[in-house]
C-alpha cells in the first residue's frame, strides 16, 4: 500500500471514529462527562479532514 492510500485509509478510520463519538455524545449530552466524547469527536473529525487534505496535496504534487 502506498503512502497516499495509507493516509486516506487512516483518514477514513478517523472519520468513522469521530462519527461514532458524535453519536455517543449526542445520546449522553445531558451528562457532564459526555463533553469528553464531544472534544474527542471534534479532534478526530479535524484529523480526518487533515489526512484527506494531505493525501490530496501529495496526489496533486505527484501528478505535476
Amino acid at each position: 500500500m502506498n503512502r497516499i492510500t495509507q493516509l486516506e485509509f487512516h483518514g477514513s478510520i478517523l472519520l468513522i471514529t469521530g462519527m461514532i463519538m458524535v453519536l455517543i455524545w449526542s445520546f449522553f449530552k445531558a451528562e457532564w462527562w459526555s463533553t469528553v466524547f464531544g472534544f474527542l469527536a471534534l479532534f478526530f473529525l479535524i484529523e480526518a479532514i487533515w489526512h484527506y487534505a494531505v493525501a490530496d496535496y501529495k496526489r496533486i504534487k505527484k501528478e505535476n
